[in-house]
């Protein structure tokens, strides 16, 4: 990714946009499954075409004014180099399509019935997730963990933790074989 920290990026949008056309992507950083697809994104970026931000109060400020806290904890926002901001499935086929491997991906996800059967993916997904994020266990600086705790059934933590987890599995597969193979093996050490 960059090397400028995430309060210089959000703090001054328009001098970086026209340095460097970033897309802003605006995560819940207390959610499993966005952190799963945010390490995802860190992966896939080889260009750093894109900038993962936790979502506050001063970072949504810093980016656009536009922005509503609750409505960015909802549902996954993206804002493009343009300034405009896609929300929810929109912004995930966005994403998807600045990568050669998920390219097909966003395109057919920008069509009908695709971008359909998206959006109704990601509404599930978007509704348990957000009853729950990580606000259960009181980590969270943005939400009321009681009122969290008291919403938050047991089948959106399982659907949620579960999905996060699947999400990672192939991160965590790669990362272990990279680990042992022959060229660590070889040169002495498994490390």
């Amino acid at each position: 990714m960059l090397d400028q920290s995430i309060a210089d990026i959000a703090a001054k949008p328009e001098i970086d946009r026209a340095t460097a056309p970033l897309y802003r992507v605006l995560y819940d950083g207390q959610c499993e499954i966005c952190q799963a697809c945010v390490a995802w994104l860190k992966i896939l970026d080889h260009g750093n075409k894109t900038v993962p931000l936790p979502i506050s109060a001063e970072v949504l400020t810093g980016v656009d004014s536009r922005l509503r806290l609750d409505e960015c904890l909802r549902q996954l926002h993206v804002v493009t180099p343009k300034g405009e901001i896609l929300v929810a499935w929109d912004a995930v086929a966005r994403l998807a399509r600045l990568f050669p491997p998920t390219w097909v991906i966003g395109t057919l996800g920008e069509w009908s019935p695709f971008r359909n059967i998206g959006r109704l993916f990601y509404g599930f997904v978007a509704r348990n997730r957000y009853s729950l994020s990580k606000c259960r266990g009181g980590a969270c600086r943005v939400a009321k963990p009681q009122a969290v705790k008291r919403q938050a059934r047991l089948g959106a933590f399982w659907s949620c933790y579960t999905l996060g987890f699947f999400i990672r599995l192939p991160l965590v597969l790669w990362a272990g074989i990279s680990a042992f193979s022959p060229e660590h093996i070889i040169g002495g050490s498994t490390y």
